[in-house]
């Protein structure tokens, strides 16, 4: 698989080494370690092995929310981890440091609050919109975020999964697209078909899309 320079299907929320190679298999271009508070939160060594046995054909985002600088570099540090997402305003200092590691930011902002700070519009490779609750499974608000116009590439999130996901690109038309709870069948537990199917439904709905 080549990787590409932003991921455009991405399977949030994978919490073992089993449905990370899932995940893979599936033909997803990216999957999200949950280091935050969350019902999918990667505990224990889980996170490094996904990383090392799949860093280097997926991309392994680690996903941060209400954690401080330290906190979140000392995770990149001692997972190794190549990307990260930020749902929090990312401070200079941050961002510096994860440049010198050359780690790739993707900030993760809702659809009521879309704004990047000057720091953030210099540094970030694209945005995930979301809705008001992520991970909730909540629908997006569609018809706003298809409004929306970022100067990085867009990756729509918020109760996507494999019925609506082709729906949604068509009317949204972003560059990627980012499931967690749609692709379940129990909190942080990925469901081998729901995976397969959205992948697949989601990847031919991109490239109808570019198509066009």
């Amino acid at each position: 698989m080549v990787e590409p320079a932003v991921p455009r299907i991405k399977i949030c929320g994978v919490t073992t080494l089993r449905d990370a190679q899932m995940v893979f298999d599936a033909g997803a271009d990216a999957l999200g370690l949950i280091y935050a508070a969350s019902v999918r939160q990667v505990v224990g060594p889980a996170s490094g092995d996904i990383v090392r046995h799949l860093g280097e054909r997926i991309w392994c985002v680690g996903v941060f929310r209400h954690q401080e600088d330290h906190e979140i570099m000392r995770v990149v540090e001692r997972d190794e981890l190549r990307a990260v997402q930020l749902h929090d305003p990312a401070s200079e200092a941050l961002l510096e440091a994860l440049d010198a590691r050359d780690v790739r930011v993707v900030r993760a902002l809702s659809v009521d609050d879309v704004m990047l700070n000057a720091h953030e519009r210099t540094q970030v490779v694209a945005v995930i919109v979301d809705g008001a609750r992520p991970g909730s499974g909540v629908a997006n608000d569609w018809r706003s975020l298809a409004q929306m116009s970022f100067d990085v590439p867009v990756i729509a999130a918020g109760g996507l999964d494999p019925e609506n996901v082709a729906g949604v690109i068509a009317e949204v038309r972003p560059w990627g697209v980012d499931v967690a709870s749609g692709v379940e069948y129990a909190h942080g537990v990925k469901d081998a078909a729901k995976v397969a199917s959205f992948v697949a439904r989601a990847r031919e709905a991109l490239t109808q899309k570019g198509a066009q």
